[in-house]
Order: C-alpha cells, then sequence, then structure tokens
C-alpha cells in the first residue's frame, strides 16, 4: 500500500567508496573488458589521469543502500507491487575516478498522475540522488523516475 510522502523527503546519506573491484565488476556487466576501468597503467596509456569510473558508476549506491531500489520507493511512497522503472538520467558535474568516496542523498522530487492506457492512473515519482565527493563537492546528480501502474 502506498503511503504518504512529501516533496524534498529525504533518505539517510550513504557512503559509496570507488573501489577497483567494483569499477571492474560494473564494467563486466556491461561486457567492457578494456582495463581502462580497473588498471591504473592502462589509465594512464589512454591519457586519464586516473582510473576513470564508468558513466553509470551512480546505480551502485543501491547496493549499499539498506533496502536497495525498494528505499527509492519507499521514499517515494509507492506500492511496490505496481512500480516500474521508467527512466535514468546522469548529471556530472566532477570527473569521478576509482578511489573516490562519495556521499549519496536521495530526496523525492516531483509527484504527477497520468491516466495509464490499460486503465486506472499511474503515478510517476521523480528521485533525485545528489552524490558528494570527499573534498566535498557535488560530483554527480542521479535523476530516476518511477511509474507505479494504475489499479486495472
Amino acid at each position: 500500500m502506498a503511503k504518504s510522502t512529501s516533496h524534498g523527503q529525504k533518505s539517510a546519506p550513504i557512503r559509496c567508496p570507488l573501489d577497483r573491484s567494483k569499477l571492474a565488476e560494473l564494467a563486466r556487466a556491461f561486457h567492457d573488458d578494456d582495463p581502462v576501468w580497473y588498471e591504473e597503467a592502462a589509465a594512464a596509456t589512454a591519457g586519464f589521469d586516473g582510473v576513470p569510473a564508468p558513466p553509470t558508476v551512480g546505480v551502485l549506491a543501491d547496493h549499499w543502500r539498506e533496502g536497495g531500489v525498494h528505499e527509492l520507493i519507499a521514499i517515494a511512497g509507492l506500492d511496490p507491487e505496481r512500480v516500474l522503472h521508467g527512466e535514468i538520467s546522469w548529471e556530472y558535474m566532477q570527473p569521478l575516478r576509482m578511489g573516490d568516496e562519495l556521499t549519496a542523498t536521495t530526496a523525492l522530487g516531483e509527484i504527477t498522475t497520468r491516466e495509464g492506457k490499460r486503465g486506472g492512473t499511474m503515478r510517476l515519482a521523480t528521485v533525485e540522488t545528489d552524490f558528494v565527493n570527499q573534498r566535498g563537492e557535488l560530483a554527480l546528480r542521479r535523476r530516476d523516475v518511477l511509474i507505479e501502474k494504475g489499479k486495472a
């Protein structure tokens, strides 16, 4: 059952270290075996000043969060049995590299409604996660749109 939510409701901050093994696992999950994603020498040869994080590294925060992705659903107050992931986007403010320590905080954004094509009213919730690096700089903002299907 959905619960009442308010715009701006936030999760507890979580720490997300960008260590070598996690970056390698993420790159390999996308079938990218290029060692630039986890070997300092390969990254330097490719012209990087450190091992870069793969562009979708922000998804790893869900594995550090107690309850995982289900916490995003809870923050939005949606019924987990009717939720689909509709969209994700990343906005990078700082380069992310192996060895960075990120702190992620998730906040509820806008919730809108729309009539579903199969009946019932859908709710669309925007959830934003800000990642601050070890220097206190906003490094990454991730936006997810969660869709709660209407009751048909």
